[in-house]
């Protein structure tokens, strides 16, 4: 699924004869122009195909490269627990990380993941190899950076809140050992990104820790809901702030003037993004307003705004937030430099991240825009693996 296209004929042909598997360049890659040691990749139409699962070969390719002490990453604009059963599945040992690297933190390690197109970064770790990565007799929920990750209750009414949460973060089967950084919205941007959708009639997803805060005024707001939910494994994150399931004090914060209905959700702290989803048809319409109204022109940049894909949905981040920041970040954390880096990305998104990286790929599926800053593009698809 990686293999790239090349620039020469002598290239292609090496690369043809040396093609065993669907992530083969990367072997080339490390061999050829210079030393890399770590591959950084996005999900949703780089990593995931089209129905959002990782195929049982990439799996095997990335844990063969781990084996060999290349370090494998994620770098995505999903929540943290969006990415669990992608995590789980790929199942690589822990990443044991010196203590001189670690902030003071003699229980760090774990999977590297840049998260809410980076906005956070993290260290998280399966509890069963919690253990092997720290090696101590002790637990690892006693790390002293640790990120709070308890769930907390259901805002839904209709909710069944005495079944466990099968989300691997939320029952805590996956843990955060270490938070490496996190740039939320300021309270500014916020009330303001909030304000402006209310007057726009969508609704705004607000990321915060593992929960996702949503208003939901119509039957289509909750459709929209629902169809991100289904996109990213998201439905057990969801929290609906609406006022047919609020009684009391908590009708009349649904009617404040500066939050909106999302009164609950700023009192938890502010977002580390907000989404706010829209009909595809107006997706292009609402991107621009939003950059105009949140931005007022290219030389005052308050906010960084994406346009979303799939095109339902426009993301806000504080303006020194990407995901090109995100990597670099990451990389401090485990001493790698950005020249020793692989990235593979498909979006908008991930324009500052393969432009940071030592080397950038984009998929051949990617946006054009991705394309021309590539330092390759990819020959295949995020849908088609080489046999």
């Amino acid at each position: 699924r990686f293999q790239l296209v090349k620039r020469s004929a002598t290239t292609k042909s090496n690369m043809f004869k040396q093609r065993t598997s669907a992530m083969s360049e990367v072997d080339t890659a490390v061999q050829t122009r210079r030393k890399f040691r770590m591959v950084a990749l996005d999900l949703d139409g780089t990593l995931l195909d089209s129905n959002h699962e990782i195929s049982d070969s990439t799996c095997q390719y990335l844990r063969k490269l781990h084996d060999k002490g290349f370090i494998v990453s994620i770098a995505t604009g999903r929540s943290a627990a969006c990415t669990a059963h992608i995590i789980d599945k790929l199942n690589l040992s822990p990443l044991s990380i010196p203590a001189e690297l670690s902030s003071g933190n003699k229980n760090s390690g774990g999977f590297p993941l840049v998260c809410t197109n980076g906005a956070r970064g993290l260290r998280v770790l399966r509890k069963t190899n919690s253990e092997i990565a720290t090696g101590l007799n002790k637990a690892v929920d006693k790390a002293p950076r640790r990120s709070s990750t308890e769930p907390i209750p259901s805002l839904n009414n209709d909710e069944d809140t005495d079944l466990a949460p099968t989300n691997l973060f939320l029952n805590e089967t996956i843990i955060v050992n270490e938070e490496l950084f996190h740039s939320p919205l300021s309270s500014e941007l916020t009330f303001k990104t909030l304000a402006l959708a209310h007057k726009m009639n969508c609704v705004t997803n607000y990321y915060h820790n593992h929960n996702i805060y949503a208003v939901v005024r119509n039957g289509y707001h909750m459709e929209l809901t629902k169809r991100y939910a289904k996109l990213t494994g998201s439905e057990e994150l969801y929290r609906y702030l609406n006022v047919e399931n609020s009684t009391g004090d908590d009708a009349v914060m649904y009617n404040n003037k500066n939050v909106y209905g999302y009164q609950k959700a700023v009192e938890h702290g502010l977002p580390s993004k907000l989404l706010i989803l829209c009909d595809t048809e107006q997706l292009d319409e609402v991107t621009s307003r939003v950059r105009l109204e949140l931005n007022g022109s290219p030389s005052t940049i308050q906010a960084h705004v994406i346009r979303g894909s799939p095109p339902f949905f426009v993301e806000i981040l504080d303006p020194h937030v990407n995901k090109g920041r995100g990597l670099q970040l990451l990389c401090e954390s485990l001493s790698v430099p950005l020249e020793e880096v692989i990235a593979f990305g498909d979006g908008d998104n991930d324009l500052e991240f393969i432009q940071m990286a030592g080397r950038g790929v984009a998929m051949k599926n990617a946006r054009d825009s991705l394309k021309k800053v590539a330092d390759e593009v990819g020959e295949w698809t995020n849908h088609e693996v080489r046999k």
